[in-house]
C-alpha cells in the first residue's frame, strides 16, 4: 500500500515535468517522506502548481490533480493501513465527506475502468438509515457510502 501511495505521488509529479527524488534513507517511511516533500515543493511553487494538464477526470492544473488524487488517497489508504495493522481506522469527518463527494461524481464508466484492474472491488449498495458494520452500528452516511463505493468493507 505504501508503495502505491509513493507511486501516485510520482505520477502527480509527472504532470509538472518532475519525478521522485531518491529517498533520504532506507525503507518505506523515508521513501514516503521524500515523495511527500517532492509533492509539497510543487505545491509551494505557484508557477509549477498552476501548470495545466490532462487527467482521466479532464483538464485541470497540477495543483488540482494533486488535490483530487493525493488528498483522496491519503485518508483512504490510511484507513487501509490502519485496518490491516489493527490500528484506529477513524477517518476525519471532513476527509470522509470530501472522499464521498469526489467518489459520488465519478461517472459509472470511469468507475468501471477503475474496477477492471482491481483498484476497487464491486460497489456495495447501502440501504436504510442504520446498519451494522463489524459489530459497530453506523448510520448510512458519507462514510459508509464511500466505503461501500470503493469496497472497503462488507456489511454483515
Amino acid at each position: 500500500m505504501v508503495d502505491h501511495v509513493v507511486a501516485m505521488h510520482g505520477y502527480m509529479l509527472r504532470a509538472a515535468g518532475r519525478s521522485l527524488s531518491p529517498p533520504v534513507g532506507e525503507g518505506r517511511l523515508p521513501t514516503y517522506r521524500t515523495a511527500r516533500a517532492d509533492v509539497e515543493a510543487v505545491l509551494d511553487d505557484p508557477a509549477v502548481a498552476g501548470i495545466e494538464c490532462d487527467t482521466p477526470a479532464g483538464r485541470t492544473t497540477v495543483e488540482g490533480q494533486i488535490d483530487g488524487v493525493v488528498s483522496a488517497d491519503m485518508p483512504q489508504h490510511g484507513w487501509d493501513l490502519a485496518k490491516a495493522t489493527g490500528q484506529d481506522d477513524t477517518i476525519d469527518p471532513d476527509d470522509v465527506e470530501r472522499l464521498w463527494s469526489s467518489t459520488a461524481t465519478i461517472p459509472a464508466e470511469t468507475m468501471e475502468m477503475y474496477r477492471t484492474p482491481g483498484a476497487f472491488g464491486p460497489g456495495i449498495e447501502v440501504f436504510g438509515p442504520e446498519f451494522e458494520v463489524a459489530g459497530t452500528p453506523r448510520s448510512s452516511t458519507a462514510s459508509s457510502a464511500s466505503s461501500a463505493a470503493t469496497r472497503r468493507w462488507t456489511p454483515h
